[in-house]
């Protein structure tokens, strides 16, 4: 997709979005919730992917790689 076209996709689909709300404004209980559970959605995904670290570092970890044992202090 070239660079010229990206923002026109965008507004259409932003277009097509304010379309779909207008339409369903009598079933605005279900449209608020779809908006609330894409919104917790798209904030989930934004903190897993931007994450300073793996996972599964933490899930494959021992208290060894935590936790440092002085042996000098018993």
């Amino acid at each position: 997709m070239t660079p010229v076209l990206m923002p026109v996709v965008e507004a259409s689909l932003f277009t097509l979005g304010c379309m779909a709300i207008h339409a369903l404004r009598r079933h605005a209980d279900v449209v608020t919730a779809t908006l609330a559970w894409f919104a917790t959605l798209l904030v989930l995904l934004i903190g897993v992917l931007c994450a300073p670290e793996p996972l599964q570092r933490y899930q494959t970890a021992s208290l060894g790689d935590f936790v440092v044992i002085d042996p000098s202090l018993y």
